[in-house]
């Protein structure tokens, strides 16, 4: 397009003034050329348009274009352009306009995209999405310390520390093939036949489900350009997206929501048990995914925190009466590490699937658990809802489209009958 545009003005030129026959044969000279270019263009145009289309095109965050404008875009300034508000917001809407090009759908407000949410954490190489149940309707930094913002207290988020899976930038409904058992091998004898034998293959599949987070913001707060208002905006709706992902991959099964790890044990195989606790059970739990052949990957444990107590507080080996711990220490003697393995705890995980059950624990490879995302998350500005509107306020909502799956259920193990600490 530079291209044209220089012999534009060239033919400009030749155009203007007294007529020769030497301009005449410059113009048509660059006539032709232009019109080359303009070719080049259509064809590029449309090479361009059909790669946004195609099944297999290029991710829309593989391109080194798009992960550059991706990196500026303002949630802010975005939100304040739903809202109405006279801001420019032109990448914002373009990168909206790709995410549309590319997944095939069209946002109800504007898209956002998924690195916008994506926080670095204290964990190195740790990042995933944040969100937050505050409202944040009457934020206003007067003395310019967003930075000191008190944010609520959420669950911790582990299933991205652990290792899960993350698959973005999903279309329709997806199946991972899985394979169940494979060809078995045998010794034959000089000359002696293989016995056929052939894999067994299923699938996982995930389909696009809903989660989504309603909060208000003040025209103040919208209007701010400053780079710590960005930032707790987008942790003020990461944190309670991440959370609802987070409960619904160790937990899930309620109403719209996708089957979690308890949940599917439950309903497949079964739990395992730490009613004791006892080391044995531990050990019990860990070579239950051994001798599944399971103990690949990003092996660890999350539990709740009722779970931690009891665990750090029981000792390995009983002596005497009463109970001495000096001979083996604890169960659970650091409050990241159980059994040679990474710990985490949340609160994700229930005090209490029963009575007088209170802790619970899940051990298993977490890079089997995936988490697929489609699309970016669309952004839905509504100023005119009657409170928010009476106060100047924009009533936001976000919505992510996702869904968690397994595997396989022999990749995982789980307990629910952890009894309070003594």
């Amino acid at each position: 397009m530079e291209k044209r545009a220089a012999k534009l003005n060239e033919m400009r030129e030749l155009a203007t003034g007294e007529q020769t026959p030497e301009k005449r044969t410059a113009f048509d000279k660059i006539e032709k050329e232009v019109e080359a270019v303009n070719t080049d263009i259509r064809n590029a145009q449309t090479l361009a348009e059909f790669e946004r289309v195609a099944e297999n095109g290029t991710p829309v965050d593989g391109t080194p274009d798009y992960r550059r404008e991706a990196s500026r875009y303002s949630l802010t300034r975005a939100l304040a352009h739903a809202s109405g508000l006279r801001v420019d917001a032109a990448r914002e809407i373009e990168v909206s306009q790709e995410i549309e090009n590319r997944s095939g759908r069209k946002a109800q407000g504007i898209f956002a995209p998924d690195n916008v949410f994506q926080v670095r954490r204290q964990q190195p190489f740790e990042q995933r999405v944040v969100t937050s149940g505050g409202d944040g309707a009457g934020l206003i930094f007067e003395q310019g310390m967003p930075g000191q913002y008190i944010d609520a207290l959420r669950a911790n988020l582990v299933t991205a520390r652990l290792g899960a899976t993350t698959l973005s930038g999903l279309q329709g409904n997806v199946s991972v093939p899985k394979l169940n058992a494979s060809a078995d091998s045998e010794w034959v004898a000089e000359n002696g036949a293989l016995t056929a034998a052939d894999g067994d293959w299923d699938k996982v599949t995930m389909t696009p489900k809903h989660v989504g987070a309603l909060t208000e913001f003040s025209r103040n707060m919208l209007l701010q350009s400053s780079p710590d208002i960005e930032q707790l905006i987008r942790r003020d709706f990461a944190a309670s997206l991440a959370v609802a992902l987070d409960a619904a991959a160790l937990v899930g099964g309620g109403s719209n929501e996708p089957d979690g790890i308890i949940t599917l044990l439950t309903a497949g195989p079964g739990l395992s048990t730490l009613a004791g606790p006892t080391w044995a059970q531990v050990l019990g739990m860990i070579a239950e995914i051994e001798l599944a052949n399971a103990a690949a990957g990003s092996l660890g444990w999350t539990l709740n925190p009722k779970a931690v107590q009891t665990l750090r507080s029981k000792p390995k080996v009983e002596y005497g009466s009463p109970v001495s711990d000096s001979m083996g220490g604890f169960i659970m003697d650091g409050p990241n590490e159980l059994a040679g393995y990474a710990a985490a705890s949340t609160t994700s995980l229930p005090q209490s699937l029963g009575s007088p059950a209170v802790g619970s624990a899940i051990f298993g490879d977490w890079s089997s658990l995936l988490i697929g995302y489609w699309s970016g998350v669309d952004i839905l500005a509504n100023p005119y809802s009657a409170v928010p509107f009476s106060k100047g306020n924009t009533q936001v909502r976000a919505l992510m489209t996702a869904d968690i799956a397994v595997r396989g259920t022999d990749r995982f193990t789980a307990a629910t009958d952890i009894p309070a600490a003594t």
